[in-house]
């Protein structure tokens, strides 16, 4: 761990000095184990057989029946009625609406909870998105601890404070940033995932390989270098605890997105479009991994990259389960548009965007990225050297 990190034999300590400041703890059984559970809930959310703080928990219809019933009867062991009520809203990205997002509002109302309560954000990141935003919007801002249930979450979306919606428009047009104040990550829930949400926070593990050299030979040694057995590999405690204190430390640099924070947005301005246009029948790390792919590709063929970086990413993503490409079935969908224009277009909507041009991420070296202002035409040609 880095000097802020702290570990105790299997629990992982790392300090988010943004906001009010928080910490993320990591460890095995953190939310599958009803004690360990308890405790970090009890810790997190100041609760004891005193408190009369209600916390509500918001989850979606994949992981409530998992987690949902664990999570309520810890708040109800800590201090009776802390259990204020589970809101669930349907699994996937098409909830993540504007709409969606009223109606857990108006839940939220329903249950009467107040400005000294708190809201638990139990998922992947269409929850920790939606119920974060929910929460800061909620009497114009409540606590929201978040519990991340998916590989993507765990390393990405739970930490930093950025939640959204999404608008017809694009991804994530709808939001604030708004700190959390905790997430507690068990590697143990990702046992249940689809092999497809894991290779989906791939995606994001391996752009962290792409700006981070430290993170780089992790990657390689869980992804290229493992026992050669079949299918994607779930990663382990040191690199998901890595991957989390590459982002804990450029957020506590910029919470909010001045300046180096746009490195962890490598691969996300083309992927965001790709993601769009695909109508979200590819998951976001596979977007993310085209969006890489799609940049290094325009490079390596501009002479830009050393050699072996762009087979390397190419060899990364294929042991992740992820396409290099569009894939064949989406490609040729009449329904869809994946053309350089279409894809520019839905790029205008970046948030990094401007009337001229936009902040792209720019692989320079191996695990070394740079943040560089193109025009919109450059982009274009990226893009189509890139596809």
């Amino acid at each position: 761990m880095t000097e802020t990190g702290k570990t105790t034999e299997k629990r992982r300590v790392l300090d988010v000095a943004a906001g009010a400041g928080y910490r993320v703890e990591a460890a095995p059984g953190l939310v599958t184990e009803p004690r360990l559970l308890a405790e970090a809930l009890g810790r997190v959310l100041k609760l004891g057989r005193d408190s009369e703080r209600r916390v509500a928990v918001v989850t979606d219809s994949n992981v409530g029946p998992l987690y949902a019933g664990r999570v309520a009867a810890a708040l109800e062991g800590l201090a009776h009625g802390a259990h204020a009520g589970t809101i669930t809203i349907p699994a996937g990205e098409p909830s993540k609406t504007p709409a969606v997002l009223v109606r857990v509002l108006e839940d939220l109302a329903a249950l009467r909870l107040t400005r000294s309560d708190a809201v638990i954000a139990l998922g992947g990141g269409v929850v920790g998105d939606l119920a974060g935003l929910a929460a800061a919007l909620y009497m114009r801002g409540i606590e929201c601890l978040q519990i991340p249930t998916s590989l993507l979450a765990m390393v990405d979306s739970s930490v930093g404070g950025k939640t959204a919606v999404d608008l017809e428009a694009g991804k994530n047009l709808m939001g604030v940033f708004s700190q959390p104040v905790g997430v507690l990550v068990d590697p143990e829930v990702l046992k249940t995932l689809p092999v497809r949400e894991v290779s989906c926070g791939w995606g994001e593990i391996i752009k962290y390989a792409g700006i981070d050299e430290a993170v780089r030979p992790l990657v390689r040694r869980e992804l290229l270098d493992g026992s050669g057995e079949a299918g994607v590999p779930l990663p382990g405690l040191d690199l998901i605890c890595a991957a989390i204190d590459v982002k804990r430390r450029i957020v506590a640099a910029d919470e909010k997105e001045s300046g180096c924070r746009k490195l962890l947005n490598y691969g996300h301005t083309v992927g965001h479009a790709v993601e769009t246009a695909s109508r979200y029948r590819l998951s976001h790390g596979a977007a993310v991994g085209i969006g890489m792919h799609v940049l290094m590709k325009a490079l390596d063929a501009a002479g830009a990259l050393e050699p072996g970086m762009l087979g390397e990413l190419e060899a990364l993503l294929a042991a992740a389960g992820l396409p290099v490409g569009i894939p064949a079935a989406l490609h040729d969908d009449p329904a869809l548009d994946f053309s350089p224009e279409a894809l520019l277009a839905l790029a205008r909507h970046d948030k990094k965007s401007a009337a001229d041009g936009v902040s792209l991420i720019l692989p320079t070296a191996p695990g070394r990225a740079e943040i560089r202002r193109v025009s919109w035409w450059t982009l274009e040609d990226m893009i189509r050297r890139g596809l």
